[in-house]
């Protein structure tokens, strides 16, 4: 009875035995066989090339580097979205390229949102919205469903546009995925499979989350209320908030807007965290550090302005 009952028992452990077997320099970095002068050169070569973002475009606050994951997080309203338009503009007007998987809205009012970012206006004109088209259309792609999307499908796509160069991918948001609110470990999966693909196909790509409850309005935010699975804010590279003043709500729509963009978590670059301030103009679409900008932020061409 005994030698039967131990036989079950070691059936059910996996020994070290049992484990399967790897040719240990597929595994393990020989360290003496490496060149110190090529590290250097290879770690100044990978980091002296990154993205940034509108509200610091000489990237002293925040770097976006290939293969790295962003998350954007902040309750609805707050300008995550506006945010993110800007950026998609910032990067295409600095000649990169970028995905946007925008799930809540139809993809035509995407373009048009996006056009009346660039030009910096309520509205574009479709002088300025052609040359929106024209100007980015090669490197500019929009997921073209709304409502939930399957992850796996979205991950595909954008495995697919990374290998021909895409640099940015945009997923707004976690919410709009086949991956439910309550289920923590997929949520888990998700966010290990989106770096997995970030980091393979040296494409940056940005999450929308939505934060936690708060227990006053008042309190600091940090990579741990990020809703969902707390290894999320774990597995970003960046985590940034986005808030909008208390005050907008006690009187009516103002054109400027004081808005907050807390920088949470930064893995790679300066490393810098901490608050940036800022103002969000309506009637331009766009954020600015100043409350009295000379003009808009002009991400077109001078002839779309003509």
């Amino acid at each position: 009875m005994l030698e039967s009952t131990l036989a079950k028992i070691g059936e059910m452990l996996l020994l070290d035995t049992d484990l399967p077997k790897d040719d240990p320099s597929r595994i393990l970095a020989d360290v003496q066989a490496l060149d110190g002068k090529q590290l250097v050169a290879a770690y100044v070569k990978r980091h002296s090339k990154f993205g940034t973002v509108p509200f610091d475009p000489t990237g002293d606050r925040l770097r976006l580097y290939p293969g790295g994951l962003t998350i954007w997080s902040g309750f609805p309203g707050s300008g995550k979205t506006t945010i993110l338009r800007q950026l998609i503009c910032h990067v295409l007007a600095r000649g990169s390229s970028a995905f946007l998987a925008s799930l809540e809205e139809d993809p035509e009012n995407v373009l048009v949102n996006l056009a009346a970012v660039a030009a910096g206006c309520e509205m574009p004109t479709a002088h300025q919205m052609q040359w929106f088209i024209d100007s980015y259309g090669m490197r500019f792609r929009l997921w073209g469903k709304i409502g939930i999307a399957q992850s796996e499908e979205l991950l595909c796509a954008i495995r697919g546009l990374a290998a021909v160069g895409i640099k940015h991918a945009v997923i707004d948001s976690l919410m709009c995925l086949d991956v439910a609110n309550d289920d923590f470990e997929a949520q888990r999966r998700f966010a290990n499979r989106v770096a997995a693909v970030a980091r393979a196909g040296r494409i940056h790509i940005h999450l929308v989350a939505h934060p936690r409850k708060l227990v006053s309005a008042d309190q600091e935010l940090d990579i741990n209320d990020v809703a969902g699975a707390r290894e999320l804010g774990g597995i970003a590279d960046n985590v940034v908030f986005i808030r909008r003043s208390k005050e907008e709500g006690h009187g009516p729509v103002l054109d400027a807007t004081p808005m907050l963009i807390s920088v949470r978590k930064q893995r790679h670059g300066t490393g810098a965290l901490g608050n940036i301030t800022g103002w969000y103009h309506r009637h331009l679409r766009q954020f600015h550090v100043e409350q009295f900008p000379h003009g808009a932020i002009r991400y077109l061409p001078e002839d779309a302005y003509a």
